[in-house]
């Protein structure tokens, strides 16, 4: 299986926080040297493109970086919000969100298709309908557990932006295994729109 690649989307916020931290010498050159590889270092030194993909190998150096900083694993949970508040008025998201809220199955397909926008090379599957769904990726069993929680914080608040308030999304598995975002919405009585299938709505996507 080919390595796992991070998406410039995410990978952008780590290196900033890291050039951030180094610019403010709370790390050093030997900080940087010691941690990085020169792929990664690059990304400290120069923005990298939302629609350019990074190994995970290089990234998981920059997360250990600011894992070394925080010491708090609850951080990268926490940090999602402040990456998701910067990717809310981003067309990507609002297109991927006005999509979702068509579907009777929107957080779900949500999930789905901005896993694939953040990670590659990584396999996934989908299960659920309009009240609750189930989103398995596999093949990230290299990754750090900070830059799982990351990633599994950000589906879970795009899921819960589909349907603002009445759907709760979570996610398990970043200590091993298959990182699973999940979620359901309370019980109700009414239909909110017409059937459709998520598979038919993927189509095209990968």
């Amino acid at each position: 299986m080919s390595e796992v690649h991070v998406s410039g989307l995410l990978v952008q916020p780590i290196a900033e926080r890291v050039r951030d931290w180094h610019a403010q010498g709370k790390l050093s050159e030997d900080d940087l040297d010691r941690a990085l590889s020169t792929e990664a270092r690059a990304r400290v030194d120069h923005a990298i493109a939302p629609d350019d993909w990074a190994p995970l190998s290089d990234v998981e150096g920059l997360v250990a970086l600011v894992a070394e900083q925080i010491g708090d694993a609850s951080f990268f949970v926490e940090w999602a919000d402040e990456i998701f508040a910067r990717w809310s008025d981003e067309p990507w998201v609002e297109g991927l969100l006005r999509s979702g809220r068509r579907l009777v199955d929107g957080p779900g397909f949500v999930v789905s298709r901005a896993g694939g926008l953040l990670v590659r090379d990584a396999d996934w599957c989908y299960e659920g309908g309009r009240d609750a769904f189930s989103v398995r990726f596999a093949g990230l069993d290299d990754a750090s557990a900070s830059l799982k929680s990351l990633v599994g914080a950000l589906l879970a608040r795009l899921a819960d932006a589909t349907r603002p308030g009445c759907f709760d999304a979570r996610f398990e598995g970043i200590d091993a295994g298959d990182l699973h975002v999940f979620g359901a919405a309370p019980p109700r009585d009414d239909a909110d729109g017409d059937s459709r299938l998520h598979r038919a709505a993927l189509v095209g996507v990968r």
